[in-house]
């Protein structure tokens, strides 16, 4: 019965139309005195085409109903399911579905690449979970043991800490993508806080530093402190003598450390997510995000970062600032 009232809310006004046009008609023939058979003849005749009409316009129309009401119980509206829609009866249905089909391809490549994604963040969680059991393991064999350094504990306490925030930074580099602050910032204290931060494996290792910064630029404080903590990190976990240099030029940071170095063939390499090169598998040290992240984040803010290294003489990492505003 419903879909009865539906039916003549939709196309009443033809009926009233016909309606309209068979009273002016009577009243002609009324008003002119002429005989009412043919107009008997054609309210009978328009009455049955009418009627047959409408018959099959409310069984084609009963049916359209039908077949978008099984579609509406769907949980899940996809461009197969799109396929069982009735068929259009104008250029304006067809328009119509063309449009829902085109929602329906977006909708699935929207899924497609958010599940994409979703599988990316598991395997870089695995990869972060493999580095941190390195402090972790590293701390449960200094309770085992009989001497209980301080400073052993501390400094591994301190890497959980590092790979933590390591993190964080990752769920927000991949979900806050307007996470971004930009503004003047003079890079001397920014690099002697971090410096500072550090100053325990400095001294554990007995490290010398050598600083030399004069520069100020407009960017993120947040991600050029992560930048160049990730950076400063891996030079103090892969040099043993020595010592490290940070230092300005030509509109650039640059960290130059005497440590193991990088292998030519692993150089073009460094940046991609994962890749640990022969240092990182032989010290399991690594897990492959730390330079990726870096690099990510310079890229967000206009920065560029650079690497050059050669085996035994250490590596150098540059971090390259847009020119405008700095100085």
């Amino acid at each position: 019965m419903t879909n009865v009232k539906e039916y003549f809310v939709l196309y009443g006004k033809f009926y009233l139309v016909y309606l309209l046009f068979s009273a002016g008609l009577f009243g002609l023939f009324f008003l002119h005195s002429l005989s009412l058979e043919p107009f008997i003849d054609y309210v009978v005749f328009s009455g049955v085409i009418l009627g047959g009409l409408s018959l099959f316009h409310y069984f084609r129309y009963a049916q359209k109903r039908k077949q978008l009401q099984h579609l509406l119980r769907k949980e899940r509206m996809t461009e197969a399911a799109l396929a069982f829609l009735p068929a259009t009866g104008n250029r304006l249905e067809d328009e119509y579905q063309a449009l829902l089909k085109q929602l329906a391809r977006e909708k699935t490549t929207s899924d497609y690449k958010a599940a994409l994604k979703n599988e990316e963040i598991y395997e870089d969680f695995g990869l972060w979970l493999h580095q941190i059991k390195t402090p972790l393991a590293a701390l449960d064999l200094l309770v085992q043991s009989d001497s209980l350094s301080p400073t052993e504990v501390k400094a591994e306490l301190f890497k959980v800490n590092d790979y933590l925030q390591m993190m964080l930074n990752y769920l927000r580099q991949n979900l806050a993508n307007e996470d971004f602050v930009f503004e003047s910032i003079a890079l001397a204290p920014l690099v002697r806080q971090t410096i500072k931060k550090y100053a325990l494996f400095f001294s554990k290792k007995n490290l010398q530093l050598d600083m030399a910064v004069d520069l100020t630029v407009t960017s993120d404080r947040k991600w050029l402190v992560f930048i160049f903590e990730q950076v400063l990190f891996n030079s103090l976990k892969y040099t043993e003598t020595g010592g490290i240099n940070v230092f300005t030029k030509d509109n650039a940071l640059v960290i130059q450390d005497s440590g193991i170095g990088i292998r030519k063939e692993d150089l073009p390499r460094v940046f991609e997510k994962g890749y640990t090169g022969q240092n990182g598998r032989f010290q399991q040290r690594a897990s492959g995000l730390g330079l990726y992240m870096s690099q990510q984040a310079a890229e967000k803010i206009g920065c560029r970062l650079a690497i050059d290294s050669e085996v035994g003489q250490g590596t150098i990492v540059t971090l390259h600032f847009p020119t405008t505003n700095n100085r």
